[in-house]
């Protein structure tokens, strides 16, 4: 499909056109599914809202976290400020939430096209835009107050700055605008403390600048990011008594650094005995309720719990990161997590949205290394770090994964639009 197809319309009206559509789509949603459910079906999401209170009791560095559970202490500080600013100028109000995640979500179609277009060509920016307007994954979070809808908007900026920095402007205006966004991603979510790798790599392979500049680059990359996490690491010192980054899931790395001894980590893995694990089963009562309910639930889906190796785990976590639909019941993660079949509208929208699109993003790839798409390699170091920290490291979900959906998409175009292309070529050397 010649990139010139579409040149000759006004790109940029259609880019908001695509937009407004978007908005009304999410926005339309999220009303009628908060309407009609209210906070329900929350889970958690309280523990946003209920960090968002403590700001509003304490200020918006919570010195006192006596009033919060560890998984709700241990949280990283940007989504409850966002709640916050937001009680504080609508009430305690979570219509307003839904509204502003539709915007986040939106967003990202606009986001999507310039990576597209900056990855491949116009083409491919535009089809990648039209694709996320019903695009499920984009859509189904916007009702939650959960982070899901701001750390795809973020990402998604992140990776078209780094985009700019790497093919067309290696200015300190858009490394400071990197650096900003990447310190208010990792105050959002820890977990992308990772893609700093991804920052550095860009800094020194971009190959139009000087040894010398890049060191400078580096410094100033560092001292930005640096100055904007200093206020949360100065307040996590205050209330942890140690050098805390981010939250006290990071206190792992910072605490073996430094020779800190904490037996409290807070961990995303359940950890069960056997004995504990065969009382839950026969139907004993344990010290964990919770659990325990957790347990029988997919026990009652007809299955039961198996401890996973460490191999079995990090292939369940795979496909679970990856998947396009469930149609059967299974536990996931260390063996302990149920999780039960999708609904058949719930697999056919994921399919048909998702699922559909990845032998084309695996054609898209081989046409980027066959090409030698400068960019390919910082897509691709991109979706395979995303994959490898959450089958090692952290939890595993369906919903991890949405982020780099980005990247999924506009390859998938790409190759969608290459096997065209080729087909149109050979046709002509045919005739």
């Amino acid at each position: 499909m010649n990139s010139n197809i579409i040149s000759k319309y006004p790109v940029r009206k259609l880019i908001i056109l695509l937009f407004v559509i978007s908005f009304i789509v999410r926005l339309s949603y999220g009303l009628y599914y908060f309407l009609k459910y209210g906070s329900s079906n929350f889970s958690d999401d309280w523990a946003y809202i209920k960090f968002a209170e403590e700001m509003l009791k304490q200020g918006v560095f919570v010195p006192d976290i006596s009033g919060l559970t560890q998984t709700k202490a241990g949280i990283t500080p940007f989504y409850p400020l966002v709640i916050y600013l937001s009680f504080k100028a609508f009430g305690i109000n979570y219509l307003p939430l839904v509204i502003l995640n539709a915007v986040f979500s939106s967003s990202i179609t606009i986001l999507i096209y310039y990576i597209g277009m900056y990855s491949f060509n116009n083409t491919v920016g535009l089809l990648s835009s039209a694709w996320s307007i019903l695009y499920i994954n984009y859509i189904r979070w916007v009702p939650n107050l959960l982070k899901e809808n701001l750390v795809q908007f973020l990402f998604a900026l992140l990776i078209l700055l780094l985009l700019i920095y790497l093919l067309k402007d290696q200015g300190y205006l858009i490394l400071a605008m990197i650096s900003i966004v990447f310190t208010v991603l990792i105050h959002t979510d820890e977990r992308y403390m990772i893609y700093y790798l991804v920052l550095v790599a860009v800094l020194f392979l971009t190959g139009q600048v000087s040894i010398r500049s890049k060191v400078l680059s580096f410094i100033f990359l560092n001292a930005v990011i640096f100055t904007f996490m200093l206020p949360w690491l100065i307040r996590n010192y205050e209330v942890y008594h140690r050098p805390v980054i981010l939250s006290e899931r990071t206190a792992f790395i910072t605490d073996r650094l430094l020779g800190y001894k904490n037996e409290n980590y807070y961990s995303q893995e359940i950890q069960l005995s056997d004995a504990t694990l065969d009382s839950i089963v026969k139907g004993q009562s344990i010290y964990d309720m919770t659990m325990y309910n957790i347990i029988q639930r997919g026990i009652s889906y007809g299955t039961y719990p198996k401890r996973y190796s460490r191999g079995e785990k990090m292939y369940i976590d795979f496909k679970e990161l990856w998947r396009p639909f469930r149609f059967s019941n299974m536990w996931v993660s260390e063996g302990f997590r149920p999780e039960g079949k999708w609904s058949m509208s719930h697999n056919l929208s994921l399919i048909l949205s998702y699922g559909i699109l990845l032998p084309f993003f695996l054609t898209g790839i081989y046409f980027s290394i066959k090409t030698r798409n400068v960019t390919w390699p910082v897509m691709l170091s991109i979706v395979l770090l995303h994959t490898i920290i959450h089958i090692t490291f952290v939890l595993s979900q369906n919903r991890y994964r949405i982020p780099i959906d980005v990247i999924i998409i506009v390859t998938a175009f790409y190759g969608l639009t290459s096997i065209y292309e080729n087909y149109r070529f050979k046709r002509k050397l045919v005739i």
